[in-house]
């Protein structure tokens, strides 16, 4: 019981928000361009895998600053985006992994963590979801339209 307390005690901080992310738990991979259960979340890599996308989620690319040639595959509840005008995008997040298959992150910096795209910046952090990704005609995952972030 005294254990649990104390992990409840030690939660609530009243210390600034801190940007850099915590290191990963024990046993993690934290290699760029795959999640922390060590799938390849890499465009190049899964353009012709069959990807499970949940209804009213999309898969969108994430541009790590440590990848710069590599487009990371995403699902993200479309919610959460903006329409094509950078309007109408409800605050906050939701997504999965597409690698490891992890459903249910709610906040962008646990999501990004999972998936080792290291930021150094927030607000909107988001705005590393950069692409829309749809089928080509040979059914090959590619990089669509650019998502539209104001503000």
């Amino acid at each position: 019981e005294e254990e649990e307390e104390e992990e409840e005690e030690g939660s609530e901080s009243s210390s600034p928000v801190s940007y850099q992310m915590k290191p990963p738990p024990e046993g993690c991979c934290t290699t760029d361009g795959f999640c922390q259960a060590g799938k390849d979340l890499r465009l190049v890599s899964i353009s012709n895998d069959h990807i499970e996308v949940p209804s009213g989620f999309l898969l969108v690319g994430a541009k790590s600053p440590n990848l710069p040639d590599h487009l990371l595959v995403c699902a993200v509840d479309k919610r959460f985006l903006p329409d094509d005008n950078g309007h109408n995008a409800l605050l906050g997040f939701s997504g999965n992994c597409v690698g490891c298959g992890k459903k249910g992150f709610c906040y962008f910096t646990e999501f990004s963590n999972h998936i080792n795209l290291k930021l150094t910046t927030q607000p909107k952090k988001q705005k590393h979801l950069k692409y829309y990704l749809v089928r080509n005609a040979q059914g090959a995952l590619t990089k669509g339209s650019v998502i539209c972030w104001k503000g």
